[in-house]
């Protein structure tokens, strides 16, 4: 679907707060530790919220005009150790529990990766569905991203599990799934002239990244050849059957989380 998509109408508001913890800060008092505010008026509509403030910053997406809608959930990042970026962004998505080590040693005992690799969609959504407890739901989605279903998901509290060809700034590119990597998509953005815009963690950077879902949408769809990780040449990779353009592979597959239990911010 192109970036002209009609944009879903305004959905009811995520379900309330279901489980409460002093671990869960709020975005303010979170942002407050990570991210210093900038010095310039370039995104100012985000003053109160300076990490989202400075992922728009750094990809120059509203810089003087105000989103029309943006909400994200504020979940804490987590650095990678090693190729572990899927296991990583699914602990992020656990608030850091299981940690990232753990889930390793679990995917390794269930032979799904090892050294860290999750080459295949599907055994990520297998993990996802034994961690994830109630009132947590996931489901799969097979397709191009950038349609109106995820948008209507996203728009009412969804995280997504991504892989997509990552750039040299980390932001989607499309090189055939040489540089593969997974993001979790916390939120969304819809600026004044109707572009839809993903926020998204993942374990390279603290920053909140700020990408169009279309250009996520594209590198998500073009995942159909394995290269060996750069910094990584002497390490075995473990691939599913069929590749990661196969039917347990990476192409145009992604995670749905729902029912998280997190307070989503509305910005604005």
């Amino acid at each position: 679907m192109s970036e002209s998509a009609s944009v879903p109408p305004l959905p009811p508001p995520p379900p309330p707060l279901l489980a409460t913890s002093s671990s869960f800060r709020t975005a303010l008092e979170k942002d407050k530790v990570i991210a210093p505010r900038l010095t310039n008026d370039e995104c100012s509509w985000a003053l109160n919220y300076p990490e989202l403030q400075k992922g728009c910053f750094l990809s120059r997406v509203c810089q003087y005009t105000q989103p029309k809608r943006c909400q994200y959930t504020p979940i804490d990042s987590i650095l990678q150790i090693g190729p572990t970026c899927g296991l990583t962004a699914l602990s992020m998505l656990l608030n850091g529990q299981p940690t990232a080590a753990e889930l390793l040693a679990d995917a390794s005992a269930q032979k799904y990766t090892i050294n860290g690799e999750m080459f295949s969609a599907q055994y990520l959504y297998e993990l996802v569905q034994k961690h994830v407890s109630n009132p947590l739901t996931c489901h799969f989605h097979e397709g191009f991203l950038d349609c109106d279903q995820i948008k209507q998901q996203l728009c009412s509290g969804a995280c997504l599990l991504v892989p997509y060809d990552a750039d040299v700034n980390h932001a989607p590119c499309q090189r055939s799934g040489h540089r593969a990597h997974w993001a979790l998509i916390v939120g969304y953005l819809i600026d004044d002239q109707d572009k839809f815009y993903v926020v998204a963690r993942h374990g390279k950077t603290r920053n909140l990244a700020v990408w169009s879902l279309a250009a996520l949408s594209e590198s998500n769809a073009n995942l159909v050849e394995f290269a060996q990780p750069k910094g990584h040449e002497h390490l075995t990779f473990l691939l599913p059957p069929g590749g990661i353009d196969g039917d347990q592979g990476l192409k145009k597959r992604s995670i749905v989380v729902t029912n998280l239990p997190y307070q989503v911010v509305q910005v604005g």
